[in-house]
């Protein structure tokens, strides 16, 4: 994930690009001050991570929280990984790219 959100122009802030995954803690998350929280877990699509977005927002005041069909775009090696990036890149900069297909992405609030 953080390198597809560095290639949609965002710095990802709690992750670290191009290393693996490690534990941590929501206290961990929270300090680390995100603008924006993408929320994309393995194997959900859209509903699902939508469901799971709703519980994480309240822990983020300040963020935007959004769901991303993770199993659609982000999880598969090959092209949809282009649908991620642009996806990515439409909830950072929306000003400057188009939205995401219907049914990819929401905001949760």
């Amino acid at each position: 994930m953080p390198d597809l959100v560095r290639s949609a122009g965002g710095n990802p802030v709690a992750a670290r690009p191009g290393a693996r995954s490690v534990q941590t803690t929501w206290q961990e998350l929270s300090d680390a001050a995100p603008d924006v929280v993408l929320v994309t877990p393995c194997g959900f699509q859209l509903d699902g991570a939508t469901r799971q977005a709703e519980t994480v927002a309240p822990r983020f005041p300040g963020a935007a929280v959004w769901a991303i069909d993770a199993d659609g775009l982000v999880v598969r090696p090959g092209p949809r990984l282009v649908d991620g990036v642009e996806a990515i890149a439409a909830i950072l900069h929306p000003d400057a790219v188009p939205e995401p297909p219907v049914g990819t992405v929401a905001r949760v609030v």
